[in-house]
């Protein structure tokens, strides 16, 4: 009887630790992802309001692969996007902002300025 508790412990014991460790390897991929992104300030022009236009801006460019994160703000008219440059580049996140519709809105890029990463 004891060494079937033995041997119990020990499964259990193992399996917790591997399920940890493969939770930490889960998370290297986005480690990799931001040391080789790029962002990037977007002066954005056209804009009506936070919640239609702003945020659908972002949630089209999260919705584009390659692109980490996105804070677009109709106040500041302008968005902070980060993305791996080996996916996607600037161009792509003009033609995302620029081809975004919501209504007869039509956006404009004013001016693009990189960040410290």
């Amino acid at each position: 009887m004891k060494f079937k508790v033995l041997f119990l412990f020990v499964t259990i014991f193992t399996l917790a630790t591997n399920v940890s460790f493969a939770q930490e390897d889960a998370s290297l991929p986005d480690e990799i992802v931001n040391s080789i992104s790029n962002t990037v300030l977007i002066n954005i022009e056209g804009m009506a309001c936070q919640e239609g236009c702003a945020d659908k801006i972002s949630s089209n460019l999260m919705e584009t692969e390659g692109v980490v994160s996105s804070e677009i703000s109709f106040e500041n008219k302008n968005g902070l996007i980060t993305f791996d440059p080996s996916i996607m580049t600037i161009e792509d996140i003009k033609a995302v902002i620029t081809n975004t519709k919501v209504k007869d809105y039509t956006y404009t890029i004013t001016s693009i300025i990189p960040q410290e990463n």
